[in-house]
Formats: C-alpha cells, structure tokens, sequence
C-alpha cells in the first residue's frame, strides 16, 4: 500500500490530534461513517465494545484511517476542516497536504536540538567506552591517543545474511557452536560494515546480533554507540536498552515514557523526534535472550501510540512489527537459542559474530599485556594447543585465559613432573601394507598408566614453570588469579613470593563463601537460571559485596515512584558459572555430603525439623564408605547432565571431570583440604617432593562405560571425549591408536562403516595430534553426515584421502565448507569414487573458488559428464592454485573436452590433467594432445 501525504501527516500529528480531537471523536466517526470512510465493522473496532475511554477510541479511529490508506486519511482531514466552529481546535487543524507533497520541511525541531543531541553524544561516549571485566586491565590508551579510542577494541569477525532461517533444536553446547559458525558460508564483513549499515542506511529495518555467551554481543553495542558518539555527520539517534532493564519494569509503561526516563537529558526534544521524525532513531534492544516476559507476536493488540501504557513484551511486539514508531531502525542482540523468538519474516538481515580468528586472538593477547615478550609466549602456547585455540576464538575466554596465564600466572602453578608423549605418526597408514609398520608405532606410543600421555605436551614458558593444559586447569589459575592477586588488599602489580605463600590461608579463608557462591551458580545452572535476585543471593547466605561482587554484575534500576532501587545479578560470563558450580559440586562431593541437598532445604522439612533432618544425613553419610558415596555423586552429576539434550551441562560435567584430578586440584591448594603436603616449601630449592596421586581409577571407569553405551547421542559422546581429557586420561592415546588401526584395514564399501557417534570421536581425537599430516579415510563407509561430524578438523590436514566412500552431493557441500575455511591447509583432495555427479562437482567447485591451498585433484569415477566438466572450466578461468587434476573414468565426451581447452588457453599454472578412460571420440583425442603440444607446461593424459 502506497503512503500518501496525508497518511505521513496523520502519523506526523498524531499526538496532537489526541490531544485537540478526543472529545470530538464520536461525532467524527458518524461524519466519516457518512462520507464512506468509514464501515460498521471498523465503528465497532474504534468503539471497543463500550468499553474504552475517548482518548483510546480515537486512537483506534487513526490506527484504522491509516490502515485503509490515502483516500480515507483525506476524508479524515476533509471532515476535521468543515469543523471551524471549535477555534481553540482550530489551530491543530492541518491543512490538506497538496497532491504530491511530502511531509513538511518547515518542521525543522527546536532550536536548541544540536545542543541536546551533542549532550547526549558525550553521555552516550562515556556510558559506552572501553571497558574489561572487573577493571583488572586499564585501557592502554596515552592521553595523546585518546582521541582514538578504537584502539582498546579488539576486532572480531561476523557474518552477515538477508533474513534467516528458524534454526533447529540446538543439541550441544555453545562454546562447540563457535567453530561451526566460522565454517558457515555467510558472508564474512567487519565492524565498520555493520556500523556503516546500521548507522547510515536510512529506512525502516530489524536487524539481529547473534552470538554465544560472551562473543561480544554487548561489545559490538558499545562499540557501536561509541562510534556514533564520535561521528559529528550521522543523521541517526541511538537510543539503547537492555532486556535486563526491561525484566525489572513490571507495571504498564508508555514507550515515551520509558525512553524519557531512561534519557532525562533529551526531555526538552525526545518527544518532537517521537512526533515529527521516528525514522533517525536506531534503537538498539541488548540481550533477548534474557527478556522474561513472552513475546506473543500472533496475540498482541496492535498499537501505534507512543503514549499509550503497554506490558514491556507487547511494546517489544509492536516496536519489532513496525507499529510503534514507524521508520524506526531496531537492532536487537540475542544469544543463538532465541533469536527464533523474533519470526523471520519481520527481520531484515541476521548479523551473527564468529568470534575472534587467530590473528585477532594474537591482537587481543599484545594488547592485554604490558610486556610483548608475554604476550608472544602467551600466544605460543595458545596456539600450540588446538582446543584451547578453538576455544579462544570466544572474547571472554580469550580474556580469561589472558588473566590465567598473564605475568602473574607461573606464581600459580607448581612445578610438577610431566612425561611429553612421542608423536603418534606423521602420517596415517594408507592400507594394509603398512599395517605392521602402525601396529609398532602404536606399542611404541602407549603411555603408562601412572602418566596423563597427550599428544599436545604441557608448554613451558616463564621462568620454567609448566602451562596448564586442560581447560578445567586455566580457569582454576583464573579464579586464583582473581582471589590471590586481585583481592582487596592485593596489588595488582603482579605475584610475589610472598602472595603465593599466603595463597593457602587465603583460600582456605574463602572457602564457605566460595562453596555458597557456588551453591548459587548450581542452582542457576540446574533451572536455566542467569539472572538472580536479592533473595536468591541471601537464600544462600551471600550479599552484594566482597567475593560475590568479584564473581557478580550488578544490575541497578531506581523506582522513582516508591524512591527504591531494584537489584538483579549475573555472573561475569556464563563458563565462570558453571566452572563455580563445578567446584560447588565437587567440594560437597569430596566431603560426602550430598550436592543437590543444599539446594532442596524444603526436602525432609514436612516429616522431620530441619535440626533433625541434617543429623540424619549426617549420620547416613557416615555409615557409608567416602569413596562410595564421592562414586555416587559423580556418577549422579554424569547422569543428570547425559540426560539434558540440550548441551548446556556438557562443560560442567568437562569441569566436574577435571576438579577429580588431583594434579588439578594442586592449583587450589588450600580449597581442598589435605592437598598442602604435596607443595613444595617456598624456601626450598628442591622440586616438588612427591607427586600427586593420579586420576582416580572409577571415574575414568564411569567414562569409559559411557562411551561403550550405545545410547549416547554423537553430540553426547563427543563430550565424553572432552570429559577425559579434562580427566587427563592416558588411555586417550590409546584409543587414537586404535582408530589409526582401524582405518588402515580398508573395509569393502557396500559395508556399514563406523557408527555416526564415532566419527565425532574421532575427529576429536584428531583434534590432539596436530602432527597428523594426512587423514586416510579410504573405503570406510564414510556418508556426508559422517563427514559432517569430521568437519571440524577436515581443513588441518594436508592430504584428505575420501576416496570409495558414498559421499554424493551432499558430501560435496561439506567439503567445500572445509575448503573455505581460514584455517585450511589442504593440498591433496582425493575424492576418487564419492558418487559426487555433475551436482556435487558444482558445489566442490564452489569451494575451489576463493581456495588457495588445493594444488592436486583426484576425482576419477564420479560421473560428473560434460555439464561437470563445464563447471570445472569456470573454475580453471580463476583458480591458479591446482596443478594436477584427474578426471579418469567421467563420462566426459568431445563437448566437455572443448569446454576445459577453452578455460585452459587463459590458466596457464595446471602442469597435469588426466582424461583416461573417458568417453572420447578419434578426434578428440587428437584434439587434446595436439592442444597440450600447443601448451608446454602442460601434459595431458589421454587415450580413446
């Protein structure tokens, strides 16, 4: 529907003709009834069934004259003229819009707007500068720099894409979604690109930010406000909530209101650019995922009054459907699992952040430490370990593993004996010949038992102190980092010997409060809980201040009507809660008693007193062996968390696995108890005197069973995997191995191969051997889904051997998402025999495009045809990577023969192509090899 004059000029005056027309509204509706503007059914609608006031009723009135276009909004200005009698009213009569004309331009806004929009600019800069958790790190800006603040963010890659599609039931944990969204084929774009489309491109859009936790969703909002601070030339406003702020409004609120309160400062002109001017508005809604009222968007009445008191989910509605400030510009951010929340038709494009790439990790590393020969070792180790880079590419771990690992972190560590695996192989077997040969390399690479063995060895850095190497390791050296080093009291300027011979007694110190600030996090982790409340904080003993405030945000909203203030907290990021609620769980385990009794006090209260009801635990506890029952509670928290589909329990469960280690445990000495005799005295020189004992036997037990179930989904068994590494299992080793064995007996491929759970175990596995070269998976059933479960480190590999597999097309599309990988290192793809046809070629061709590693291509047996090979001679024209391509057995007559010489007269770096055994006539035989005598860097095989 066309918007006319008249329908902008009724939109333009509406609060006006409020105000003036209210009382008038019943006599206009019988005039416009009259003229034919208006029908019975659309009477009713603006009556309301009686049961509205006038005001409300003529809002309805404008909200059905704009909804039946131009000529009814005429009507309405027509009938507003012939009613001169009311001369107070007189004034807001507008006059009809000629024909053609557009809203008016002698509205230029009061004269005072560049004033207020300059106060706001410099309000906004401030609120939304630069900033680190817990202020540990200063923004490292000279005074002479800080008219560039930009430099204290870190850039991070996104993607974007026009719409998106509803995602599907997300079935693993967030941090193992990050890699998958760097492997997507959506368009990659920067920072700027996105400030450049939200903050200059007029027009009425949504657009979503997608990210996990801690990506930099509310880093890019800062960023974003802090950039149009400091742009004097951009025509838009930006305006920002937070869902967080919004949870705390429980009454009815108009829009107008709730901006004007939350910015005071643009009182004097809010309202005239609400009126005259909504499309320079970007508002920007942070955090859907943490709204807890419903979005109803079938349900909720349509409104199009700013003024008009509305639930905070049907403002949201009916801001994100356009009827709230028309032309608006909305940026909502949201973690993945709601963003389908907002249906698709109603957002414009999907921005969706893909974390940190390596050389942003390396950027993010230099400018979070002072010394640049710390931050290059820092980096060193990160990159030398494949699962704590992966992990990385999440802002708030890289900013975890920075605080862990910093200057400061070898005071952290104890020195303690560690065994460096030999490499498993450079290459694996490529058949049965070599089978002998592997079967040797893996008695030679068996760990023993008493050792963790792990193809990644623990990286010594700093004054010769080890690195941790699992994940459950980093964050304990962060939570000592923060409790020893940044506690009140402590300095900061970094670790002493001192401060770590106190770390003990400071520890033992917090311990009840550490317990009881993880009772919490357990409990929010239990119930899907990351927003608390005051009574949530003192149902378990803690307040706003000392450790809690350390490991807390606090949320503050001041209710100027009963002159209180409302406060809501979060963990620092979400991992930070579930690594507490980890050690929650483990310190009630490793004392006997229950965990989940902590959180279950109205438990047993009905039959016995409370008293009673905790010496009867007690005494229970007792009659029962420690061991057994630290068995049960480890094997309950596996349990619950297997039975939770979702993922959100998988790193809880990898931290509960590596706080049972009692090498990791050392970290902490003074939280566990009885743990300080195997530190080495600060005075002595010697090393650590004995070591501690090794990973309980009935927890790699318990693992292991869980891998041999066969109930376990892929996504399941992949965190299993994950859980024995944080267990530093030895058997890891082993089990790669015996998967290197395995591929190495070619099976027939009409065979069932793997199970799909295995291939995602393997390709973990694969994961720890960053000196495996060449992956072998030849003749082993292998479809695309089981490839899909490879992709993770499919482009790490040199050589890919997928041959006599049933890939098809489908598989096709995998790989090409590994060959457009940044991290691609593949040079040798071997897809002989894959069932990939003239579809599945187009789509690997696709891949080949922007692939600058592929130099040798061996797809012989395909069935790709001349359609196939006319694709492959698009790809010629660009790519000058491939030197060998082998096209044996394609079904490639004289037409496609003709299309790859024409593409080969402008490629001038492929040195081999190979055409056997295709169905080729006399003459294009000859065609071909008096072409490659024509051409002397290339050699054509061929023959009828």
């Amino acid at each position: 529907m066309a918007v006319g004059p008249c329908s902008i000029a009724l939109q333009k005056r509406r609060v006006q003709l409020v105000e003036s027309w209210s009382q008038n509204v019943t006599h206009l509706q019988e005039l416009l009834y009259q003229v034919g503007a208006l029908t019975e059914e659309d009477l009713s609608l603006v009556r309301g069934g009686g049961r509205l006031g006038v005001r409300d009723s003529m809002r309805n009135l404008l909200d059905v004259l704009h909804g039946r276009g131009e000529e009814a909004c005429r009507a309405f200005f027509h009938v507003l003229q012939s009613q001169r009698a009311n001369t107070e009213s007189e004034s807001m009569v507008a006059a009809i819009p000629p024909e053609g004309s557009g809203p008016s331009s002698s509205d230029s806004g009061p004269t005072n707007m560049q004033e207020h929009l300059r106060k706001h600019k410099d309000i906004l800069g401030r609120q939304h500068s630069p900033t680190d958790y817990l202020s540990i790190r200063t923004i490292r800006c000279s005074s002479s720099d800080s008219s560039d603040e930009s430099c204290s963010f870190t850039d991070i890659t996104l993607s974007r894409c026009v719409g998106y599609t509803v995602p599907l039931q997300y079935h693993q944990h967030e941090v193992a979604m990050v890699g998958d969204a760097l492997r997507s084929q959506d368009q990659v774009c920067t920072f700027q690109d996105v400030c450049q489309s939200l903050l200059s491109v007029p027009g009425e859009d949504v657009s979503l930010l997608s990210g996990v936790a801690g990506s930099g969703k509310t880093t890019v909002v800062r960023r974003l406000a802090h950039e149009w601070a400091k742009d004097s030339g951009s025509q838009k406003i930006v305006l920002s909530l937070s869902f967080r702020e919004l949870n705390l409004l429980s009454e009815p609120q108009s829009l107008q209101e709730l901006l004007l309160v939350h910015y005071s400062h643009l009182k004097p002109v809010l309202p005239w650019v609400i009126d005259s001017q909504p499309g320079r508005i970007l508002l920007i809604l942070d955090g859907l995922d943490e709204f807890g009222f419903p979005l109803e968007f079938e349900r909720s009445p349509k409104c199009s009054d700013p003024e008009r008191k509305l639930g905070m989910g049907e403002m949201v509605v009916n801001l994100i459907k356009g009827h709230l400030l028309p032309g608006i510009s909305i940026l909502v951010t949201s973690r993945p699992h709601a963003v389908s929340k907002v249906p698709p038709l109603l957002v414009t494009q999907l921005y969706s952040i893909l974390g940190f790439s390596k050389d942003q990790q390396r950027h993010y590393f230099e400018q979070s430490c002072n010394s640049p020969l710390v931050a290059s070792a820092m980096w060193g180790y990160v990159s030398s370990y494949q699962p704590l880079q992966l992990m990385c590419r999440i802002p708030a771990f890289c900013w975890i593993v920075s605080t862990a690992l910093r200057d400061r972190a070898p005071c952290c560590l104890s020195q303690v004996t560690t065994t460096t695996l030999p490499n498993t192989a450079r290459t694996m077997p490529a058949g049965s010949s070599d089978t002998s040969t592997s079967n040797n390399k893996a008695e030679e690479a068996t760990p023993t038992p008493s050792t963790f063995s792990s193809t990644v060895p623990r990286v010594m850095l700093m004054s010769g102190h080890v690195k941790p190497i699992t994940i459950t390791e980093i964050y304990c050296c962060f939570l000592k980092s923060i409790l020893v080093f940044h506690g009140e009291g402590h300095s900061q300027e970094g670790c002493s010997p001192q401060c770590l011979q106190e770390a003990p007694q400071v520890l033992q110190e917090m311990r009840p409060m550490l317990r009881d600030l993880g009772a919490l996090a357990f409990k929010g982790l239990l119930e899907r809980r990351f927003l608390f409340d005051q009574a949530d904080l003192s149902s378990f003993s803690l307040d706003c201040s000392g450790l809690s405030k350390t490991f807390l945000v606090e949320i503050l909203r001041e209710d100027r009507a009963s002159l209180t203030c409302q406060r809501s907290f979060h963990f620092i990021h979400t991992s930070v809660q579930e690594f507490l609620a980890a050690l929650y769980y483990v310190l009630q385990a490793l004392s006997g008693s229950d965990p989940f009794s902590g959180l279950k006090s109205a438990v047993g209260v009905a039959l016995f007193p409370v008293a009673l009801y905790k010496v009867l635990t007690s005494t229970a506890n007792k009659l029962l062996r420690p061991r057994r029952l630290l068995r049960r509670y480890v094997k309950k928290a596996f349990s619950w968390g297997g039975h939770h589909q979702s993922g959100h329990m998988d790193l809880f469960c990898r931290f509960v696995s590596g706080l049972l280690v009692p090498q990791t445990r050392v970290i902490l000495d003074g939280l566990f108890r009885g743990r300080s005799q195997i530190l080495p005295s600060p005075s002595s020189s010697l090393p650590v005197p004995s070591p501690p004992p090794p990973t309980p036997p009935f927890l790699l037990s318990l693992l292991h069973s869980q891998l041999q179930c066969g109930r376990l989904s892929p996504e399941r068994q992949v965190n299993v995997c994950h859980c024995l590494y944080e267990a530093q299992d030895p058997g890891l080793a082993q089990r790669l191995q015996g998967w290197l064995q395995v591929l190495a007996q070619q099976q027939d491929p009409d065979q069932s191969g793997p199970a799909k759970r295995d291939w995602s175990e393997l390709a973990f596995l694969l994961q720890l051997t960053p000196d495996l070269q060449d992956l072998n998976l030849e003749a082993q059933g292998l479809d695309a889904d089981g490839l899909r479960r490879l992709l993770p480190v499919l482009p790490l590999f040199s050589t890919l051997r997928l041959a006599q597999n049933p890939l098809g097309p489908e598989g096709a599309v995998v790989l090409a998402c590994a060959l457009q990988s940044p991290d691609c290192r593949v040079e040798r793809l071997w897809v002989v025999g894959t069932r990939l046809g003239c579809k599945g070629l187009k789509v690997l061709t696709e891949g080949l495009k922007d692939n600058h590693t592929v130099v040798d291509l061996r797809m012989a047996i395909n069935h790709i045809g001349d359609v196939g090979a006319g694709c492959l001679a698009d790809l010629l024209r660009t790519n000058h990577t491939l030197k060998d391509i082998r096209l044996r057995d394609n079904q490639i007559t004289d037409k496609g023969a003709e299309l790859l010489m024409e593409a080969l007269t402008e490629n001038t770096t492929l040195e081999h192509l190979w055409m056997f055994d295709n169905k080729l006539s006399k003459e294009g035989v000859r065609k071909l090899k008096e072409f490659a005598r024509s051409t002397s860097h290339l050699d054509i095989k061929v023959c009828v």
